[in-house]
């Protein structure tokens, strides 16, 4: 089967991206989560993003051992793997190891990373993680697919409530990637119900409902001067967002 998303990936970079998710499958404790994909990748696999970029895959881990474990066991992975750092980079927030994987002749960029309570944000209920699955066929060989994502509507509340999106607002910077998924996501669930009482809720478990509310209002106000003229406020969005 090829998916739908699979279209709005480069058609060089599809096998050394499959090849990588299958892998990443294997690699994966889905008893114990060690790790969980967040960032775009699950908006794409999700359907809410529709379009041509250069994709990457964020891997987010419970703590510092577990992804010790995983570097330790790709010591043995088929992937040929280059890193582009020597050490973790570790900021006030965030640690993060950027690395490049391939299969082939393909180099697709894999970034590990360790954040200080949000693997719990993203896994807190694993109801709400349903693991993706899918079989891929590609040049005769079928490649499949089972890990668990991050739930797209946590990742829209975490960039939401980001300094870095309010930063974006207020300078007005147009080519924002997360005003853009914020936008792609609000335009499918704008008058879904379950979605505005899972993004308060969630911003809730942040401690950051306050800053959720005022953030998204300031978004849809000032989206037409950020050039979404097609993004409106629905009566449910200012009802939700006002309460």
């Amino acid at each position: 089967m090829f998916p739908e998303w699979l279209n709005y990936v480069n058609e060089k970079t599809q096998l050394s991206l499959v090849s990588i998710l299958h892998e990443l499958s294997h690699l994966q404790d889905k008893r114990d989560l060690n790790f969980i994909i967040i960032g775009a990748f699950p908006l794409l696999i999700r359907g809410y993003l529709k379009y041509k970029v250069c994709w990457d895959v964020d891997l987010l881990f419970k703590n510092g051992e577990r992804l010790k474990q995983f570097m330790e066991s790709l010591k043995t992975s088929v992937a040929r793997i280059v890193n582009y750092d020597d050490d973790l980079m570790i900021s006030e927030n965030i640690t993060s190891f950027h690395a490049a994987w391939t299969f082939d002749h393909t180099w697709f960029n894999v970034d590990y990373i360790l954040r200080k309570n949000y693997f719990e944000y993203y896994t807190r209920n694993k109801t709400d993680i349903i693991p993706y699955e899918q079989s891929v066929t590609l040049n005769d060989r079928t490649y499949c697919i089972h890990l668990f994502v991050a739930h797209p509507w946590d990742i829209i509340v975490e960039k939401i409530v980001s300094p870095r999106t309010k930063k974006e607002l207020n300078l007005k910077i147009d080519m924002s990637v997360d005003i853009r998924h914020i936008f792609s996501v609000y335009g499918k669930e704008k008058d879904n119900l379950q979605f505005w009482d899972y993004c308060l809720e969630k911003s809730r478990y942040l401690q950051a409902e306050k800053e959720f509310r005022e953030n998204f209002m300031n978004l849809l106000k000032f989206a037409k001067d950020l050039g979404y003229d097609n993004v409106v406020m629905s009566p449910l969005s200012i009802k939700m967002l006002k309460q």
